[in-house]
């Protein structure tokens, strides 16, 4: 019998092929030749044929994103295994969240580029640097949201010195912890999910929600990082 969180590996193999479905949906109405490259300045450098290895690649770039996510989950799994106050089932359900959150960078990077190319259009970063910043946010929201589940031990968590200090001063720094990730996570996803806020605001928005993680929890109950 498959484990719970195993289920969840067919709806993302499924999710990770709409690039590449789409593309070959697309290809009978493209033209012979697409173009696949631009220079700084916008102009079209290199064509290539319509079914090209360049665009099927790009359409199986979200696989690359998921094989990516069960490499990270099975590493930290294996990491962790012989830690006797972990709970791994928490650890688990963080890393499979890790995981879906590869899929949808990777997969939604891919969709946005071939749709692009389908239309002759240059894709541009923007839209790469705004998923990359809602799946930060994600991460961080998930990560909150888990925190507080987690038992003392060496290898996650908020570890600072008042956390470490017995288990009461750790479950308090967890909740206090997760809570503002959450809130942090929460506001970086509005604020990027915005039309009117570009890529580099999302960037900075996402450096001040890390930021801000790291000074409030280090600085709760004066715990300094170990």
């Amino acid at each position: 019998m498959r484990r719970p969180s195993d289920r969840l590996l067919v709806p993302e193999l499924i999710f990770c092929a709409l690039p590449l479905a789409y593309y070959l949906l697309r290809l009978p109405s493209m033209p012979e030749t697409v173009p696949v490259h631009w220079n700084a300045a916008g102009e079209v450098t290199r064509y290539a044929p319509r079914f090209c290895f360049e665009m099927l690649l790009l359409g199986c770039l979200g696989y690359f994103g998921l094989l990516l996510g069960m490499a990270v989950r099975s590493s930290v799994l294996g990491l962790t295994k012989d830690e006797k106050n972990m709970d791994h089932a928490v650890v688990d359900r963080l890393m499979r969240w890790v995981q879906a959150l590869m899929c949808l960078l990777f997969t939604g990077m891919a969709l946005y580029d071939i749709s692009k190319l389908c239309l002759g259009q240059e894709p541009g970063q923007g839209f790469a640097w705004k998923l990359g910043m809602a799946v930060i946010a994600l991460s961080l929201i998930v990560t909150g949201d888990q925190l507080p589940k987690l038992q003392r031990n060496r290898y996650s968590g908020a570890r600072t010195a008042y956390s470490m200090s017995g288990d009461e001063a750790w479950h308090k720094t967890q909740r206090y912890a997760g809570r503002v990730m959450m809130a942090a996570g929460a506001g970086l996803l509005v604020i990027t999910l915005l039309p009117v806020v570009s890529a580099e605001g999302s960037v900075l928005a996402a450096a001040a929600a890390l930021a801000a993680v790291l000074i409030l929890t280090l600085s709760y109950k004066g715990g300094k990082k170990q």
